[in-house]
């Protein structure tokens, strides 16, 4: 299965996503691990925290929309019982420790360990991803899921997020497990393209199994 454009995920860039994703980039600046090829980690690597962060929350956007719809209308007792016996589900906002490698937990009996990667070098056009920055549609170069092989990384789920250029937070699609290593890059990565992924609507699919 790949990923088109139908495919990609929305998400509205709110005003208290926004100052929520600055405010805590300004905490989390102190204890960020300086990777290698990422430049001085000092205030002006805030705005990458806080793209990533962004990336987070527009998933806990889509998550919490998917159990509100699943678990939403029911009784509140009944809905307290089923959340936290049955779907397990947390979001770690981690700052002063390692994150353990992934920021989304859903599932009890066998969870769902999900990481989220957000490009944080250029806000990107939906044509971009597809056909790279230089947007060449004659010699395509899609956008990629992209994995530090230094992060540690420990997820089931990868998600790739990408801010678009009209304000729109885009989710593109997942890998389970991680991609094939890229080896020749500088800092080597586990990296896939966009189209290469699997659509986000089946990691929904994915959670009904588990839950």
């Amino acid at each position: 299965m790949t990923v088109q454009e139908k495919d990609l995920i929305f998400i509205k860039k709110s005003k208290e996503m926004d100052i929520t994703a600055e405010y805590l980039a300004n905490k989390r600046i102190l204890f960020e691990y300086p990777r290698k090829g990422y430049g001085e980690y000092g205030r002006t690597h805030i705005p990458k925290i806080k793209i990533g962060i962004l990336g987070e929350l527009a998933v806990l956007e889509y998550l919490i929309d998917f159990l509100t719809n699943e678990y939403g209308n029911i009784d509140p007792i009944k809905r307290w019982e089923v959340l936290h016996n049955k779907v397990g589900f947390s979001y770690l906002i981690t700052i002063g420790k390692f994150d353990g490698g992934h920021e989304f937990k859903i599932g009890k009996t066998k969870p769902i360990i999900i990481d989220v990667k957000t490009y944080h070098n250029n806000q990107v056009s939906v044509s971009q991803i597809f056909n790279g920055l230089k947007d060449d549609k004659s010699n395509p170069k899609p956008l990629n899921l992209f994995i530090d092989k230094d992060q540690n990384p420990k997820a089931d789920i990868y998600i790739q997020t990408f801010i678009n250029n009209e304000a729109d937070i885009i989710l593109s699609g997942f890998n389970e497990g991680l991609p094939p290593l890229a080896t020749w890059m500088p800092n080597p990565a586990y990296t896939k393209s966009v189209p290469e992924l699997t659509p986000m609507k089946e990691l929904l699919n994915l959670i009904k199994k588990r839950i």
